[in-house]
């Protein structure tokens, strides 16, 4: 009787392992623009299309898992070498320059990562 059960739930689990992998992953999605407007939990991105003109705003989530990074441009020994450090989203400010990437949660854009030009004050 006990084998019979666990060859059910065996089963069962071997099922809704192979109903998850089978599932399609979340689209991978791309977007620039400037930053509108920063949130606690939301930043909204005024997207630039490819003419160069803005187009409708984005807004998205953020997570315990979005990455914000800002471009350092330094020189070192004449070349001109670009880093990246870490930015807290609430440093963000409206006008900045932003490309990001991100996904679809449930109908709702989540952001992934994004990189944003440094501002003329910093």
């Amino acid at each position: 009787m006990k084998r019979d059960r666990f060859g059910v739930v065996l089963l069962i689990l071997v099922g809704l392992t192979a109903h998850v992998s089978a599932a399609d992953p979340p689209p991978l999605l791309t977007g620039q623009g400037a930053i509108e407007k920063v949130g606690k939990d939301v930043l909204t991105v005024k997207q630039r299309g490819p003419d160069g003109k803005f187009g409708k705003s984005l807004v998205l989530k953020i997570t315990g898992t979005s990455k914000v990074t800002t471009l350092v441009p330094r020189m070192q020994k004449g070349s001109l070498i670009v880093t990246q450090k870490d930015t807290d989203v609430k440093d963000l400010l409206p006008k900045q320059t932003i490309a990001i990437l991100y996904t679809m949660v449930k109908g709702s854009p989540v952001l992934l990562s994004a990189v944003v030009q440094p501002t003329d004050a910093k």
